[in-house]
């Protein structure tokens, strides 16, 4: 609960926001004489009010995809419709709203990124391994590394000064298939290139809750990266969460 606290404050903010926008507007109308600036108003109103009602459904939903998540509940959220309506509407417009206020957008993106990824796992996808991608970033790999890799880790020699090498390892294991992406364009055109039919990303929040936004229609599970050296630079990745997902999602 206290990781999502910002989640929480910014969306009773803007739910507020709305209300009184909302209230103000049937107020004024109240006063006003003119018949047609008075219905324009209301129905300005009206929509408002029924955005309202659509950002505290889909607050709902995600707050109990949360609850359900953080006390690592067996029973999970099931609506397609209000998750549909969560992740389209509510949560792009928190996202957005947290870039414009330039307030905890890492928190608000690691909110979207995990109860997506709780949404993906009651859709009980399982996919062949030849259908899944596993989408890296290139700064897992060593900075002073002297092979470059340039959209493939087929060339690691297994160094073991960076986590590609075990990724390698671990995706031979499965036979799935992997790809580099330098940031959220070039996976969005590896996903057109290589067409898959699930995709495990590796990524920053903000790549990652970019790339889940764009490519909605696909299953997408997210994997953030570990960054103590700062970003872009010798990041790693926990690969027993990678295989987590695999075994998760691939089909034996």
């Amino acid at each position: 609960m206290e990781n999502n606290r910002y989640f929480y404050r910014l969306s009773f903010l803007i739910i507020a926001v709305f209300l009184f926008l909302t209230a103000f507007l049937f107020f004024t109308a109240s006063f006003l004489s003119l018949h047609t600036y008075r219905i324009i108003i209301y129905i300005t109103a009206f929509l408002l009010l029924t955005a309202v009602i659509l950002l505290l459904t889909g607050f709902i939903w995600i707050t109990k995809i949360l609850s359900q998540r953080d006390n690592n509940s067996a029973k999970t959220a099931k609506n397609p419709f209000l998750s549909k309506l969560s992740f389209r509407f509510f949560m792009p417009l928190l996202l957005a709203a947290s870039e414009q206020l330039n307030f905890c957008k890492d928190e608000i993106r690691r909110v979207y990124i995990n109860t997506f990824n709780e949404y993906i796992k009651t859709r009980k996808i399982k996919e062949t391994p030849d259908k899944m991608l596993v989408i890296l970033p290139h700064c897992l790999q060593n900075s002073k590394c002297p092979v470059r890799f340039v959209d493939s880790i087929d060339t690691c020699a297994g160094c073991n000064s960076c986590s590609i090498g075990a990724i390698k390892e671990l995706l031979k294991k499965y036979g799935i298939r992997s790809r580099i992406a330098t940031g959220g364009t070039a996976a969005r055109k590896i996903i057109n290139d290589e067409k898959p039919g699930f995709v495990i990303a590796v990524a920053c929040e903000r790549d990652l809750s970019s790339g889940m936004m764009d490519v909605q229609n696909l299953p997408v599970y997210g994997i953030l990266n570990k960054r103590p050296n700062g970003p872009c630079r010798d990041t790693f990745v926990n690969t027993d969460e990678l295989e987590y997902a695999i075994l998760l999602f691939c089909q034996n």
